[in-house]
């Protein structure tokens, strides 16, 4: 967690915890009523909540009229009373696998970059490995710009700021007003594509999960080489993956009724 000048860490750590069981009554709190609840000068109350904003445990609302708790600790509580992701996504990257015979990726997000979750390796000669754990800039591969493309705006900026767009071959996208229009025609379609943007000879298909919240979470797709992505086998592989993409969304989604918070949550906002 973000360090506070002059802190204990122990002491930050407490406080912050105190923050967020206050939204356990109110959805919203601005800055000052947070401060006359934990009984602190409002600029100590302020630093706290900045260091629970950059960590996405709280986030401003869309009026800037106060705070309320953000993506990541809804989906960590989420998970609380559901199967992990890998585990309902696993049968699906399994299926496909047999269909097609190519290599299937479950990708994630951490810490700005795409990470390899899981993966069922193809039966064909040629083909694209990749290993679990294995990272990679977002705006470089299908599966990566099709979580890259649902995060929100100022997500989004954050990365290209932090990250950059580097090139790994002459195909990929290094330009963010070029990249803006490729999240466009992603969102507008459903599904990603990458030709050749991380690995020369290669394409790449990939659609988003998301989770009960609404945020992308991760994407399921393929890298296959150039003649194995073309005409009939790429119609494909799109259906194969967006319907499992969908699918998977759906699953997330229906596995156990929210909690009570969750609703008021969402009925607030």
């Amino acid at each position: 967690m973000g360090q506070i000048k002059g802190s204990n860490p122990l002491g930050t750590l407490e406080k912050c915890v105190q923050i967020l069981t206050l939204f356990s009554d109110s959805p919203v709190l601005t800055v000052s009523e947070i401060a006359e609840k934990m009984g602190q000068p409002r600029s100590t109350a302020y630093r706290y909540v900045a260091a629970l904003k950059a960590h996405h445990l709280v986030e401003e609302t869309e009026e800037a009229s106060g705070y309320r708790l953000g993506p990541k600790i809804l989906e960590l509580a989420a998970t609380m009373s559901r199967r992990p992701l890998r585990d309902v996504a696993r049968p699906y990257l399994e299926r496909i696998g047999r269909e097609t015979g190519e290599t299937v990726i479950l990708h994630g997000l951490r810490d700005q970059v795409g990470i390899c979750l899981d993966k069922v390796d193809g039966n064909q000669t040629l083909r694209v490995s990749y290993d679990r754990g294995e990272a990679s800039p977002l705006h470089a591969s299908a599966t990566g710009k099709a979580i890259f493309a649902h995060l929100e705006r100022k997500e989004q900026k954050k990365i290209i700021k932090d990250v950059g767009l580097p090139a790994f071959t002459e195909t990929t996208i290094t330009d963010p007003v070029v990249l803006d229009k490729e999240f466009e025609k992603i969102r507008a379609r459903g599904f990603s594509e990458s030709n050749a943007e991380m690995i020369e000879g290669t394409r790449g298909i990939a659609a988003p999960i998301f989770s009960f919240s609404g945020r992308v979470v991760a994407s399921i797709g393929a890298s296959v080489p150039l003649h194995r992505a073309e005409g009939e086998d790429r119609l494909l592989l799109i259906r194969l993956l967006t319907e499992a993409a969908e699918q998977i969304t759906q699953e997330l989604s229906s596995q156990e009724a929210e909690p009570t918070y969750y609703n008021r949550f969402r009925r607030s906002h």
